[in-house]
């Protein structure tokens, strides 16, 4: 009899709730990123005329004139009888807008030639930016061209804002945050920088760049 109600007890006796064992989740996956190729630049070529050699990017002849280009970023073009090739600077290279590089043009006016961005025209006189940052504007028959400095391009790249011009009678400023007097425009080198005036006085302050600018690769030359 006891051994039966011993059993008995045993069975009637509340279990113990076990806790629940965690469920093993399989680690996070690891997404590995794939590091931008890069950028394959053309093979320059070789042109022989007229008894030399010359080697370079988007080479032409003309006669006996023959030229190329340094970089597969530079223009050459014939223009009043003459082979005519510019390289851009390697900032504006490296930053173009939007980050595709348009390749620059040469312009040609009463037999004189000029090479860059953003070329014009006026009163029988061209000229051209440097990079695809600048401005060119006319002002008492000639034109005034200016560019941004190289470490505004390379601390901003391709959100460089486009400078101004500002003109105050004979006188005129480019750059930003441009203030005019009555014969006189100062402006600020960079768009941090600040223009203040003060009665008859203009001041003009730019904060250095401390970026350093490390380039991965170019982008793709235009074809």
């Amino acid at each position: 009899m006891l051994p039966i109600i011993a059993l008995w007890l045993l069975t009637s006796a509340p279990t113990t709730a076990r806790p629940p064992v965690p469920s093993r989740t399989p680690p996070s996956q690891v997404v590995e990123v794939e590091a931008p190729k890069p950028v394959v630049l053309p093979r320059p070529e070789c042109v022989d005329s007229n008894g030399r050699t010359v080697c370079g990017f988007q080479c032409k002849t003309f006669g006996p004139h023959t030229a190329c280009a340094q970089t597969p970023y530079g223009v050459c073009q014939v223009l009043v009888g003459r082979v005519y090739c510019w390289d851009p600077p390697r900032v504006a290279i490296f930053h173009p807008p939007g980050a595709v590089f348009i390749r620059p043009e040469c312009k040609e006016v009463r037999g004189k030639v000029t090479c860059g961005f953003n070329c014009r025209i006026y009163n029988g006189e061209v000229r051209c930016n440097n990079t695809q940052y600048g401005v060119c504007v006319s002002h008492f028959n000639e034109l005034v061209c200016w560019d941004p400095p190289e470490s505004v391009i390379h601390e901003l790249g391709g959100n460089t804002p486009r400078p101004e011009c500002l003109d105050a009678s004979q006188a005129i400023g480019c750059g930003y945050h441009c203030k005019a007097l009555r014969t006189q425009v100062s402006c600020a080198s960079t768009p941090n920088g600040r223009c203040e005036q003060n009665n008859d006085r203009l001041t003009c302050f730019d904060p250095p760049v401390l970026l350093h600018c490390d380039h991965s690769g170019p982008p793709l030359p235009p074809p």
